[in-house]
C-alpha cells in the first residue's frame, strides 16, 4: 500500500500546501485490474458493498473493492463479457442491486440480471452513441450523442420511449435523477456539449436551463437536490445552486479540455472531487481550497505522458474513493482519520 503523501510529495517547504493538507491521509489500498483499454464508468451499489465498472473492452465487471485478489487486485466477482457491440460507456445499478443497466456506443441500452447475467430488456431509440444511463425502480433514463435524453418505463414491455427530451442542440453527456420533494426523484438533471445544464421537473412538466458558455461533460446533484457539481471542458468544475441556477464556486487546477471527465461530491458533501487528464484526482473543500491531490497513474495513453482519470465514484457513506483510468486500471483509496 502506498500513502499518497509519502510517495508523491516533494520534500521542500510548502509541498503539503500545494498538494492539499489532507493528501497524506489518503491510502491507495489496491489497484483493480481486469479491463483491457479505458475504463469509462465506475459506480458503487447503493449500500457501498460492491461496485461495477464498464469500459472500451465492451464488458461490465462486478467487484468487491475491499477484498484482495492476487490476480485482479480486488475481488472480481463476475465479468459480463460482450455486453455491447461497441464500448460500454455507462453503467447504473438498481437500488436493491438485483439489476443493472449498461449503455454503449452501439446506440443500445440493456437491462441485466446481476445474479444470472441474463439480458432482461433491450432499449433502442437513440440514433447515435448512448453516453450515460441512470435508473429508478420504475424509470430508466438515457443521454445520447443524438442530442436527446430518453425515458423508458421499466414496468411496461413497450419498446418505445416513455418520453423524449429533445431540447439539446448538441450531445447530451450525462443524465441523473434527483430529489423533487416528498414525491421522490421526480426531477432530471442533464448536461450537454451545448453548454447548458437542464433541470426537468417531470411531475410539473417544467424545464429550467442555464447556459455555462462552455461544453459540460458531467453534472451530479447533491443528496437533497439543492446543489450540483458540474464538470466543464475549460478545466473547471463548478458548484451550482439548482434552485436559482447561480454558480456558487469554481474549482480549478486540474486539466479537462479534451475528454469526458466526471466530478462528484464526497459522502458527507463537504468535498468535491474530479478526474483530470494528467492522471490526478484533486479534492477541494466547498470554498475551493485544495484539500487533497492524489495521483492515480503516470502511464502513457494516446502518446500523452499520463493517462486521464475519467470516471470517479465516492462511497455513499464512507471516505472511500474509486478512480478509473484510461490505462484500464481502477484505483481504490481510503482516507485515514487525523488521529490514526
Amino acid at each position: 500500500d502506498v500513502f499518497a503523501g509519502a510517495a508523491a510529495l516533494p520534500k521542500e517547504n510548502g509541498a503539503a500546501e500545494r498538494r492539499g493538507p489532507s493528501s497524506h491521509l489518503w491510502r491507495r489500498v489496491r489497484d483493480m485490474k481486469s479491463h483491457v483499454g479505458a475504463v469509462l464508468s465506475v459506480r458503487y451499489t447503493d449500500d457501498g458493498s460492491y461496485c461495477m465498472s464498464a469500459g472500451s473492452d465492451r464488458s461490465v465487471k462486478l467487484w468487491n473493492p475491499r477484498r484482495d485478489s492476487e490476480k485482479t487486485g480486488a475481488l472480481l466477482i463476475r465479468s459480463y463479457a460482450a455486453c455491447h457491440a461497441a464500448e460500454v460507456t455507462g453503467v447504473a445499478i438498481a437500488k436493491d442491486s438485483s439489476k443493472f443497466a449498461s449503455c454503449g456506443a452501439d446506440k443500445v441500452t440493456r437491462l441485466w440480471d446481476v445474479a444470472t447475467g441474463e439480458a432482461l430488456r433491450k432499449f433502442e431509440g437513440h440514433v447515435a452513441r448512448v453516453n450515460a444511463v441512470c435508473m429508478t425502480e420504475d424509470v430508466l433514463a438515457t443521454a445520447g450523442y443524438d442530442n436527446a435524453v430518453k425515458l423508458w418505463d421499466l414496468r411496461s414491455r413497450d419498446r418505445t420511449p416513455l418520453q423524449s427530451l429533445t431540447h439539446f442542440t448538441d450531445s447530451a453527456t450525462s443524465v441523473s435523477f434527483f430529489p423533487g420533494g416528498r414525491s421522490g426523484p421526480t426531477s432530471i438533471l442533464a448536461s450537454s456539449v451545448d453548454g447548458c445544464l437542464r433541470r426537468y421537473d417531470l411531475r410539473r412538466g417544467l424545464l429550467d436551463s442555464d447556459d455555462f458558455g462552455v461544453p459540460l461533460t458531467r453534472a451530479t446533484a447533491s443528496k437533497d437536490g439543492n446543489l450540483a457539481i458540474v464538470s466543464c471542458l475549460d478545466s473547471s468544475a463548478r458548484l451550482v445552486d439548482l434552485n436559482t441556477g447561480h454558480q456558487l464556486q469554481i474549482y480549478t487546477g486540474h486539466t479537462h479540455d479534451s475528454y469526458a471527465l466526471e466530478s462528484c461530491f464526497s459522502h458527507d458533501e463537504l468535498l468535491v472531487a474530479s478526474g483530470s487528464e494528467d492522471g490526478r484526482i484533486p479534492h477541494w473543500r466547498l470554498d475551493a481550497s485544495l484539500d487533497a491531490d492524489l495521483l492515480h497513474v503516470s502511464g502513457v495513453v494516446d502518446n500523452k505522458t499520463k493517462a486521464p482519470v475519467g470516471a470517479i465514484a465516492w462511497h455513499p457513506s464512507k471516505p472511500h474513493l474509486l478512480a478509473a483510468g484510461f490505462d484500464g486500471s481502477i484505483s481504490y483509496w481510503e482516507k485515514r482519520r487525523e488521529d490514526q
